[in-house]
């Protein structure tokens, strides 16, 4: 099939990995030679890989004509048919570029299974037999191939070989002649076409011979150093005894290969299949066990290519512990048989694979759905110490930390990996990357300790740290992060004041203190000016979360009032605007009560949360306290007696304080609720239980003594739910960057 286009003009330059060429995704260049480069590449619609091999065709008239005779050349290499040729399914033209289509075979050429020794002499039969069936045919449809060697028969999984590269193949005719002759590979081209002169299909065979004796040696005549055809040219020289490199080759092959690469074309045999019955003969081998049938249907190809690089490649990959690589094209093939892949055997491999190359790999890291077979890979990958893959396993591991799928954090072994990486890179953007999402994907350590920490990387990171620049910054608050004292120490050794105390305040906001190792003075200086900054970033949230404090507190003091005042009419405008006036009074004091004690906890939660707790409820305690007592002398005109209202206010501060380290709002909203609930009605039960007057014991709220306990209860819930909902509405806590 011939196609064209006009809206598409690409140069071999400009082909670049994941650029589309018409239907076709480029993955990768797979070959290059005079003639050309080939690519890999998906086709989209049919899902399938495939190779292209691209031509530039001159910008001359000569090239012109080359252009006509390839085009009616390709014509007639698009319809051959023949289980050990491997199809053309497309070539056209861009501009200056020729371009022909094959199916992808996954099993590499010819050349790499050629080494001293290494093939059967069936194995060789076999191939040998495959390529000559191959070249007969060609022969028979008027077409010589004229590039005949061991790299352009490839292999798929299963051994079978397929001609390939038609680039020089030319249709006998009466043209057929020197102008367009002078090509083809040295080693393997016959004297008449290193002269110029007509070509035939003998010409096939000579290189055929040189095959073979490539095969059962392992190595081109003299070691590829001479060429035969071109030692033809000026005299009669012959090919070297193939016995000389091989002792167990019967000794009359060297007669077969001298008469298959006689430099007189008519000395040669009529065909390559005369030849492999010549061989058959001399190795007593029935010739009719030799040619194994070729698949022709690419979907099974594909599946069965796929099924034995699994297979093979995960032996490898394990045995190399980790290091081996498929290589892109062929995991794209893999990739291709998603669906049909046994994860359970193989999802670690395939995964690998998939981050290595960067193909596919956001959904390969959801199939392989176990969280330890991803880590494990990832630290396997790490070890390659590339850039681009660390920078893949990053963005995945982040995805783990959002889907809480590493509730204990990341492994030290990974996390030190990257460390390593981090320190050794010069990506300067990837680095930053790393130490960022160690912040992410690590617990922030409880003390200062080195002990996990390798000490060329602490030093490192403190040299880091001093830079006055973004990545300072943020290895700065990496070491705060992980609260390494010998950093700090590294730190210390700075000669710029600026930079250093500035480089300490980072690790000081993050870690919430200082090691010993820093002066007194410093750690004071420090510690003020992380205390201001703490209690002032995020101004906003701060001022809500008073006002909405304030509103909670004012509407249940103004409950209280309204529901206790000690008026007649339920609607009176007095109780109402008594209700107001102490709602408003009071509930200012003791909303910032509360605020003071939220602050405190969830401000610098850096800092040991035990202590946080106490000095937050310490403050609300003071605030709470003065609060009720203005209440009590301003409104009810009786100052509290007893330790009931004292006690009261520990009980909602704490309440709020330790609501402060919990996550979930509505359970903070539950517990703060309940403090308050527990505090106004144990107050009260207290009183009318244990008090010896009316004075005595005082309640945080009094009620009438005639009302029944759930009358009081429901009162004091409502109360309750409304300082507990409004009071911490404003998550006040900061999540470092």
């Amino acid at each position: 099939m011939v196609t064209s286009s006009a809206y598409s003009h690409p140069t071999l330059n400009t082909l670049t990995p994941g650029a589309l060429f018409r239907q076709y995704k480029l993955l990768e260049q797979i070959g290059v030679g005079g003639q050309g480069v080939v690519w890999s590449a998906l086709h989209e619609t049919q899902k399938c890989i495939y190779a292209i091999k691209f031509n530039e065709v001159p910008d001359t008239n000569e090239g012109e004509a080359d252009e006509i005779r390839d085009e009616y050349q390709l014509a007639k290499l698009v319809t051959l048919d023949h289980p050990h040729i491997l199809p053309l399914e497309e070539y056209g033209f861009e501009e200056r570029i020729r371009f022909t289509v094959s199916p992808y075979l996954s099993g590499g050429t010819l050349t790499e299974k050629i080494k001293p020794g290494h093939l059967s002499f069936d194995e060789i039969l076999r191939y040998g037999a495959e390529v000559a069936s191959a070249l007969d045919y060609l022969h028979g449809q008027g077409i010589i191939h004229r590039d005949l060697k061991s790299s352009n028969i490839l292999l798929d999984t299963s051994n079978n070989a397929y001609l390939a590269d038609f680039g020089l193949a030319r249709i006998v005719s009466a043209s057929t002649m020197a102008f367009h002759t002078g090509h083809g590979t040295p080693p393997y081209a016959p004297p008449e076409q290193i002269q110029l002169k007509a070509i035939t299909p003998k010409s096939d065979v000579f290189s055929f011979g040189i095959l073979l004796y490539e095969l059962f040696t392992g190595q081109l005549p003299w070691g590829g150093k001479r060429q035969l055809g071109m030692e033809q040219t000026h005299s009669r020289a012959e090919i070297p005894n193939p016995c000389e490199f091989n002792d167990a080759l019967p000794a009359a092959i060297w007669d077969i290969f001298r008469r298959v690469t006689s430099a007189t074309p008519g000395e040669r045999p009529n065909s390559t299949g005369e030849v492999m019955k010549m061989m058959y003969y001399l190795f007593k081998t029935p010739p009719e066990s030799q040619i194994k049938p070729g698949i022709k249907n690419k979907a099974t190809i594909c599946d069965r290519d796929a099924e034995e690089l699994l297979k093979s490649g995960l032996s490898k990959w394990e045995t190399s512990n980790g290091v081996y690589n498929l290589g892109l094209t062929r995991f794209a093939l893999i990739d291709l048989y998603r669906s049909k892949i046994n994860t359970d055997i193989y999802g670690k491999f395939v995964l690998s694979q998939a981050i290595n190359y960067g193909y596919n790999d956001d959904e390969w890291w959801t199939i392989v759905n176990n969280p330890k077979d991803r880590l494990m890979v990832s630290s396997l990958l790490l070890g390659k110490n590339n850039d681009a893959i660390t920078a893949r396993i990053i963005e995945h591991l982040k995805s783990e930390v959002n889907t809480n799928a590493l509730p204990k954090g990341l492994p030290n072994s990974i996390t030190i990996s990257l460390l390593e990486t981090g320190i050794k890179t010069d990506n300067v953007f990837l680095r930053k990357e790393i130490f960022d999402g160690i912040r992410t994907l690590t617990r922030q350590r409880n003390e200062w300790d080195d002990r996990l920490l390798q000490p060329s990387q602490l030093k490192r990171l403190g040299d880091l740290a001093i830079e006055d620049s973004d990545i300072g910054d943020t290895t700065a608050e990496l070491i705060g992060h992980l609260r390494s004292p010998s950093a700090i120490k590294a730190i210390l050794k700075y000669k710029d004041d600026e930079r250093k105390m500035a480089a300490l305040s980072l690790i000081q906001k993050v870690a919430g203190s200082l090691p010993t190792d820093v002066q007194a003075d410093m750690r004071l200086r420090l510690s003020m000016s992380w205390i201001v900054y703490r209690l002032t970033q995020r101004p906003v949230s701060l001022a809500s979360a008073y006002i909405l404090a304030f509103f909670g507190a004012a509407l249940g003091v103004g409950i209280q009032v309204y529901f206790t005042y000690n008026f007649p009419s339920f609607l009176d405008t007095v109780r109402l605007t008594t209700s107001l006036e102490q709602g408003l009074i009071i509930g200012a004091i003791f909303g910032l009560g509360i605020f003071s004690t939220r602050v405190i906890v969830e401000r610098f939660q850096s800092s040991n949360a035990f202590l946080r707790i106490a000095l937050g409820t310490c403050t609300g305690l003071i605030g709470l306290n003065i609060c009720l007592l203005i209440f009590h002398i301003l409104f009810v005109s009786t100052p509290p007696k007893g330790f009931s209202i004292t006690v009261a206010c520990l009980l909602i501060a704490l309440g709020f304080a330790i609501s402060g380290l919990i996550r979930s709002r509505l359970l903070r909203m539950i517990l703060s609720s309940f403090s308050v609930f527990a505090a106004i009605l144990g107050t009260w039960w207290i009183h009318i239980n244990f008090a010896a007057s009316p004075v005595d014991l005082t309640p945080v709220f009094r009620y009438d003594y005639s009302w029944p306990l759930t009358q009081i209860a429901l009162i004091a819930s409502v109360i309750a739910v409304s300082i507990g909902i409004f009071g911490n509405l404003i998550d006040l806590s900061i999540i470092e960057n």
